[in-house]
């Protein structure tokens, strides 16, 4: 009685060991901004990291774990990503890829320990781009106006994107030197951001 007593003290203490291990090896695999730049693809990576000697965590010069930001360095052109909780469980993961003729956005959902790409995502799903989102108009000469309103609202000139380390709000901004090109009266005080901001996960313009 004694013996099969002492196995079954044994059975459960080895058993609530299972259980710890498990639960330590979950907490351990959180995901978090690195995990999810790990599986990422290499096409959603800078040419010199992608076809780099280095590990890709060699060229990581900013990884904020609180805000889920990563970006990374080495290259001529910009790259960063960050992320969004949905209430879902899921993740909406962002990866901003500069390039010589201007930013790629490629975005992600993060679900069930997979990262999938949705080629279909747009910021601007709902959104209608006008010259006033880029420019202030009042310090305009009026001759122009007309002419940079088809231009800029006909998407001719390239945007440019800041994804948030801080906050969820994404910052954009219009190529002012192609503008400056086309209409050399204006002055660079006329330029401004357009903020798009997180609200009941859709992007709304402010």
């Amino acid at each position: 009685m004694k013996t099969t007593k002492k196995i079954f003290i044994m059975l459960a203490l080895f058993a609530m060991t299972v259980v710890g291990a498990t639960f330590c090896g979950n907490t351990q695999q959180e995901v978090n901004v690195k995990t999810l730049f790990d599986m990422l693809p290499y096409d959603a990576l800078p040419e010199h990291v992608a076809l780099g000697e280095l590990d890709r965590d060699e060229y990581i010069c900013e990884c904020d774990y609180e805000n889920g930001y990563l970006e990374l360095a080495g290259g001529h052109y910009e790259w960063q990503m960050c992320y969004w909780n949905l209430n879902d469980g899921r993740k909406l993961v962002a990866v901003n890829q500069g390039f010589e003729t201007g930013p790629r956005l490629l975005f992600f959902y993060y679900e069930e320990g997979e990262l999938r790409e949705d080629g279909d995502y747009s910021l601007w799903e709902d959104i209608t781009i006008n010259l006033e989102d880029f420019i202030d108009v009042s310090q305009l000469h009026p001759d122009i106006i007309d002419d940079l309103r088809e231009h800029v609202e006909s998407l001719k000139y390239i945007l440019y994107y800041q994804l948030p380390q801080e906050g969820t709000a994404i910052k954009v901004h219009i190529d002012y030197e192609e503008v400056i090109e086309d209409f050399e009266s204006i002055p660079y005080e006329a330029f401004k951001e357009l903020t798009l901001t997180w609200i009941d996960e859709k992007w709304v313009k402010q």
